[in-house]
């Protein structure tokens, strides 16, 4: 059988696409055996040999598709996301006192503030050039540059945010971890950053004139505004 460990969004997904081997298969959610996880809509869901056998196959490059098509409508989420994340910890950071004025006036927060801030503005470039194409489907490495870049932003400004907040922002009734926590798993959907770098790579390599021409034209941003 088969058992995917962690399916973001499992418990309210009617189908999911699981690798078997070489092979895809579109499986049931009803057909699984179901355990919770961390968040309530994630879960951990099996099947038996005989489902998976079962089941209708998908060729691999429409799973590609797929795989692309998700990192394409994820990465916007990431980024805004990211961008609440900077706003409510700017806020915080500005009405916080400490020593008689707020945390903000202290130059290692206004540091940290100003790392979170190239992190959120550049993973919102990437997320809006990951969304242009040339026809109704986005260019696969763009989407490898969006995905990577907003995933790359997740951890860094997670980081700081909570770094800011201090112990208030991990807990229950404070909303900040509500973003952080959904930004750690959309940045493993469809791919975590390592995943599409492997994939902008293998173009570069594949790639035969100046890499520059290459660059240029997954961040053309006057095609893609």
């Amino acid at each position: 059988g088969v058992r995917c460990a962690l399916v973001r969004g499992g418990q309210v997904a009617d189908h999911v696409l699981v690798q078997a081997g070489s092979a895809w298969h579109l499986l049931a959610t009803a057909d699984a055996q179901a355990a919770p996880q961390a968040l309530a809509l994630d879960a951990a869901l099996a099947w038996t040999a005989a489902q998976v056998a079962a089941a209708p196959g998908v060729p691999v490059d429409a799973a590609q598709d797929a795989r692309t098509l998700q990192a394409a409508v994820v990465a916007p989420q990431m980024a805004g996301a990211l961008g609440d994340v900077f706003r409510r910890t700017l806020q915080y950071a500005n009405e916080r006192q400490q020593f008689g004025r707020p945390i903000g006036k202290f130059q290692a927060i206004q540091h940290q503030l100003a790392v979170m801030s190239e992190h959120v503005f550049a993973a919102r470039m990437a997320a809006q050039l990951g969304c242009n194409g040339a026809g109704v489907l986005p260019d696969r490495l763009r989407v490898a540059t969006a995905k990577a870049r907003c995933s790359e932003a997740a951890l860094a400004v997670a980081e700081f945010a909570h770094a800011i907040h201090g112990a208030i922002g991990f807990t229950a009734e404070y909303d900040l971890q509500l973003f952080t926590r959904r930004l750690h798993a959309w940045r493993q959907t469809a791919g975590s950053e390592s995943y599409w770098h492997g994939v902008a790579g293998k173009a570069l390599l594949a790639h035969g004139g100046l890499t520059l021409d290459l660059v240029r034209r997954i961040t053309d941003v006057e095609m893609a505004l």
